[in-house]
């Protein structure tokens, strides 16, 4: 069982360290290239639509793998329901993008966010192929589809910089993954095991049936993602796309650690979801998740806060010095995290789903909260005071509810 985790998740950790050092370069390239209020502006646009991203799965990825990985047989009509509320769900998903953009934007921001909220929207059509994908153990044509994507992201943005193109340009970047899902799709209807792709009639019962299931995932998605963009968002409105440009450019050497917590969760939660009426099988995949991931975020935090000035003056110079306080706050957010993500998904498999929604929920209002008194005192830096504080709250919270659960 150890031996049998620790490869599933050292192949999607290994796939992942590429795609994290070829998007780390391309994201670099970036700051370097543009003005610290355009990158901030440009992080507003991808922040603002992820505000609505959770639909880009439908919320119901975590759905799909679970139900697949508990009934293999079933896998044809799992997808077919799934695909079918895709469908139905992402027409509502740009419909929303479209209505509250428009009103609370710039017409010149208002274009910017259509044309990548377009590209989320087509290309959250692909994603409960990805689901079964995950789900069937095909980790190998997640792998390759990641990679292409990073490659061809990372040679878009420097054509652009090449080229000197305008800050428009790099708005487009979303259609990249767009036509690299479309070749994924089209070999993995090659595939014998596979054929069922595409093959489905959409229904609105089979839509609203599915949607109806994986209505608590909906709502965690989407708890979650809004939590973590919103102080994004109260920035840019509160203060201005400056202050965005450096509380981005202290995440950039955080976020993209959380791909270690990703991918390893990502290999252990079918094993979760199947072993969840297995007490000692399931309290030994939990605690190696523990284990391993704890060690590594608390590893990873320290090492970055003491070496925080040296890593700012490595890759910017001084440009970015304004985003090293902030960093030295964020950084403890991975060690938080990496504790956190064995617990959650732990409670998504025992079908304590709704304890998350709530948790979730309690935390978004906190956090407008502290980031409406915090951000116009403390700028970027109060708004990840405000993250941190949460974060905190969230692990404790879910600490005492598991012990709860947990004791006979």
């Amino acid at each position: 069982m150890r031996k049998q985790i620790l490869k599933d998740s050292a192949t999607y950790l290994s796939g992942s360290i590429i795609v994290q050092i070829l998007g780390f370069i391309g994201l670099i390239c970036l700051m370097r290239f543009l003005p610290v209020a355009e990158y901030g502006k440009y992080t507003y646009i991808i922040e603002f639509i992820s505000i609505f991203g959770f639909f880009s799965d439908g919320g119901f990825t975590q759905h799909i793998i679970k139900e697949s990985s508990q009934n293999p047989g079933s896998v044809e009509k799992i997808y077919a329901k799934a695909q079918s509320a895709q469908l139905l769900i992402s027409g509502f998903m740009l419909a929303l993008i479209l209505s509250i953009s428009y009103p609370t934007n710039s017409i010149q921001d208002f274009y910017y966010l259509s044309v990548f909220g377009l590209s989320v929207v087509i290309s959250a059509w692909f994603a409960p192929m990805l689901a079964i994908l995950i789900a069937s153990g095909r980790k190998d044509l997640i792998f390759f589809k990641d990679v292409t994507l990073s490659v061809t992201r990372l040679l878009f943005i420097l054509l652009g910089i090449y080229l000197q193109a305008p800050f428009a340009y790099f708005i487009y970047l979303g259609f990249i993954n767009c036509l690299v899902l479309f070749i994924l799709f089209l070999y993995t209807r090659r595939q014998t095991e596979f054929k069922h792709i595409l093959n489905f009639k959409p229904t609105v019962s089979d839509s609203m049936g599915f949607i109806r299931h994986g209505f608590l995932f909906t709502v965690l998605m989407a708890a979650n993602v809004i939590y973590n963009k919103i102080d994004i968002i109260m920035l840019e409105k509160m203060i201005g796309s400056t202050e965005v440009g450096y509380y981005s450019g202290a995440t950039r050497f955080i976020y993209p650690f959380m791909f270690i917590s990703g991918a390893f969760m990502t290999a252990i939660f079918p094993k979760l979801a199947k072993h969840s009426e297995e007490k000692d099988k399931f309290r030994s995949i939990q605690n190696l998740a523990l284990y391993y991931l704890g060690g590594i975020g608390i590893l990873l935090s320290s090492s970055l806060f003491f070496g925080a000035d040296l890593i700012f003056q490595l890759f910017f110079g001084d440009k970015y010095d304004n985003s090293i306080p902030v960093f030295k706050i964020l950084v403890w957010y991975l060690a938080i995290v990496f504790i956190y993500g064995p617990i959650s998904n732990s409670l998504v498999a025992k079908n304590k789903v709704q304890f998350l929604v709530y948790l979730n929920l309690i935390m978004i209002v906190l956090n407008v909260a502290l980031n409406f008194f915090l951000i116009p005192v403390y700028g970027a830096k109060g708004a990840a005071m405000a993250t941190i504080i949460c974060e905190i709250l969230i692990l404790g919270s879910a600490v005492i509810y598991w012990k709860g659960i947990e004791t006979p």
